[in-house]
């Protein structure tokens, strides 16, 4: 855990008291300008060379300013004509304050920072929602924000909460717009839950953790898992046509279209191989999209060769009679 520390600076402070300042007749902005001047320096004229231009600055010599018993004794002018030390109508002392103040949004704010490590960051900021909504009482002119990578992630799956179902409906629509009749097409749509029982299964067995990039490649499955189910459902339509029995236009289809769909996922596999056994830094981002994808690919692969078929004999046994 980091807790952005923001207090450690020592600050002169000098507190004036309106009710001296009255007693003696003395205006704020008086003892203000004096302030400014024999601390911090003020400019008094102009020094002109040639053309150029320099203030001219009245301050106090360093010997005179350089601890607070000194300038306790600056001499403040009032209203009759007489000097009084800031002494006597303010108070003038060394606070620690603040070594940094950080804003957004037109307010001050504390940043406490923590990270995750073997939990989704989820259930984590839950888990710290309800402790700290326990745990902690603030006053009411503040307020608590969770913000950072889980701000992030929200606003993400927000939109994967729109992407997702879009991307199905297309891929429907396509499957349709192929086949010509929902029979087929619901027979190939069955790749999509190939698409999630591998996907989950690869994150099961590697220990993975659910997150955004995992979404993504979920999307990235969907479609790579239809082309299973296009290549298949398409060459036994041919060979149907061909006035091959059912179950003969299956299993000569099955044989035909081995090579093909095992080349689509290796294609895919191996090429994000490297990503899914990767454990340098920014690893964690690519890892879950790569083993999603890597090891979905091939359990669709397995799926599809022996579920698929099947379904589809199901499916047109009543029509081929």
């Amino acid at each position: 855990m980091n807790v952005y520390k923001n207090i450690g600076q020592p600050e002169l402070r000098i507190q004036l008291h309106d009710s001296e300042m009255a007693k003696y007749g003395v205006f704020t902005d008086e003892v203000q300008a004096v302030i400014a001047m024999t601390i911090g320096g003020q400019a008094a004229t102009k020094f002109y060379e040639g053309d150029r231009q320099f203030d001219i600055v009245l301050r106090f010599e360093e010997g005179y300013r350089d601890t607070p018993e000194k300038i306790r004794n600056i001499l403040i002018p009032t209203s009759n004509g007489q000097n009084i030390p800031l002494q006597e109508i303010a108070t003038v002392d060394y606070h620690t304050g603040p070594a940094f103040i950080y804003r957004e949004g037109n307010s001050r704010y504390i940043g406490v920072g923590f990270s995750i490590e073997g939990r989704d960051l989820g259930s984590t900021i839950e888990d710290a929602k309800r402790v700290v909504a326990q745990e902690v009482s603030l006053p009411k002119e503040n307020h608590m924000e969770w913000a950072g990578e889980f701000e992030s992630k929200e606003r993400a799956a927000k939109q994967l909460s729109l992407v997702v179902p879009v991307s199905l409906v297309l891929i429907l629509l396509l499957l349709y717009f192929n086949f010509g009749n929902f029979t087929d097409t619901a027979v190939a749509a069955l790749t999509l839950p190939f698409a999630f029982i591998g996907g989950f299964i690869s994150l099961w067995i590697t220990g993975t953790i659910f997150g955004i990039s995992a979404g993504i490649g979920f999307i990235i499955l969907f479609g790579v898992a239809t082309i299973d189910g296009i290549v298949l459902i398409g060459v036994i339509r041919d060979n149907l046509n061909r006035r091959f029995s059912l179950i003969e236009a299956i299993q000569q289809g099955v044989r035909s279209r081995i090579r093909p769909v095992v080349m689509i996922a290796l294609m895919g596999s191996m090429g994000l191989l490297p990503a899914a056994l990767s454990t340098g830094m920014g690893s964690e981002i690519q890892k879950p999209l790569a083993i999603m994808i890597v090891g979905g690919l091939l359990i669709c692969l397995v799926l599809s060769f022996t579920i698929l078929p099947v379904v589809f004999y199901f499916a047109h046994r009543n029509s081929q009679r």
